[in-house]
């Protein structure tokens, strides 16, 4: 056998070698679980708990099969996963089995140059069903030969039916200050089915969701904020059901219009000055006609409605007071549950063009707020 030969052999089982892990990695970690984001460990990884109760032994939890589970025979306990090649994630998944429901928290390590590290904060979850699927927990992003979770099942056993890991994009979320509303927006995150907007008025601590749909992501409107109170916002990306990636919080405040600022309602723009000869003015250098003027301005008992949309367009109307009230009464009526989901405004002589009449369809679903000006008598 030729010397070239035998090089040309060596040669090729080197590459192979080199090329074999990376390989393994891809071809295994491909098995993902009903209900859970990211996958399961991959094939030969070796799975070591602190202690095991009966038959529910800990390569339970990395089956694949979420009806199994670990059950480690007392309140605390750890849990050790050990990968054939180093991985790279951002996060961990665990479904966990809750009987009674309770709280479990615990703290997740990574495996680095032979030694444990801390990869997460301790976690606290409240367990609400016999098999719990919490949102997962973010993780120090980082290549790891395998995860420690260091668990405290709070007043029952502790016990895991399943555990996945992977990797999510990260959600950059900013927001803009409006009047009695905040504007958010935030890059879209691959395969994300939708979004929740969770927000409250004290630092991770969310009374309210909005569930939005995804093509409402990067430009979205939560109304009916009160002006002046500070308020904290968190986007949650959701992969067919399951969420997964978090934002980072976001701080807004909503204000109202400055009373002093030219363009409000009552004060001309200062692009825009008043003209003394327009109709309905007196101009000094102009003799009298002696005939009535002809106010433009409308008198008596009219307003104008600026309507502001979800959208942040505002819509005006010369209306009145009657108008004015119908449409407060039947916003109000719907805002109770009952009435039409759409209004028709009158546009009156405003643009009408070459129409018998105008009329402006209002969906009260897309009206962030309203406001009126109302003519002195």
């Amino acid at each position: 056998m030729s010397k070239k030969f035998m090089a040309t052999v060596l040669t090729f089982l080197l590459v192979s070698i080199m090329l074999l892990p990376s390989a393994t990695h891809a071809a295994t970690l491909n098995k993902t679980v009903k209900g859970m984001l990211g996958f399961s460990p991959p094939e030969g990884t070796t799975v070591k708990a602190s202690s095991i109760y009966s038959n529910y032994v800990a390569k339970n939890s990395i089956d694949g099969d979420i009806g199994t589970y670990w059950n480690a025979n007392t309140f605390k306990g750890d849990i050790e996963l050990i990968f054939p090649n180093p991985i790279e994630i951002n996060f961990v998944h665990i479904t966990t089995a809750a009987t009674p429901p309770r709280e479990i928290s615990y703290t997740i390590y990574g495996l680095e140059g032979g030694k444990w590290v801390p990869i997460s904060e301790q976690i606290t979850h409240s367990l609400t069903a016999t098999y719990t699927t919490s949102q997962p927990d973010k993780v120090k992003l980082g290549t790891y030969d395998g995860i420690k979770i260091d668990a405290n099942g709070g007043s029952s056993w502790l016990a895991f039916n399943e555990i996945t890991i992977g990797m999510v994009e990260a959600i950059d979320l900013k927001g803009q200050a409006q009047n009695s509303s905040a504007k958010l927006s935030w890059n879209t995150i691959k395969d994300a089915t939708n979004y929740k907007i969770n927000y409250g008025t004290q630092p991770n601590k969310y009374t309210d969701s909005i569930s939005v749909e995804k093509d409402a992501a990067g430009n979205y409107m939560v109304p009916n904020l009160i002006n002046g109170t500070t308020y904290y916002f968190q986007v949650v990306a959701i992969f067919n059901g399951v969420e997964t990636s978090i934002s980072n919080e976001a701080v807004v405040t909503p204000m109202g219009p400055s009373t002093t600022d030219p363009t409000t309602p009552g004060n001309p723009s200062p692009e825009e000055p008043t003209n003394p000869s327009k109709p309905g003015t007196t101009n000094p250098d102009e003799p009298s006609t002696g005939e009535p003027t002809n106010p433009q301005t409308p008198s008596g008992n009219r307003a104008i409605l600026v309507v502001t949309m979800t959208t942040g367009l505002e819509k005006e109307f010369d209306l009145s007071m009657k108008e004015v009230n119908d449409f407060i009464a039947w916003y109000e009526s719907k805002q109770a549950g009952s009435g039409s989901a759409s209004y028709a405004i009158n546009k009156h002589d405003n643009n009408k063009g070459p129409f018998s009449s105008r009329k402006d369809y209002m969906l009260f679903d897309r009206i962030l707020t309203f406001e009126v000006s109302e003519y002195s008598k």
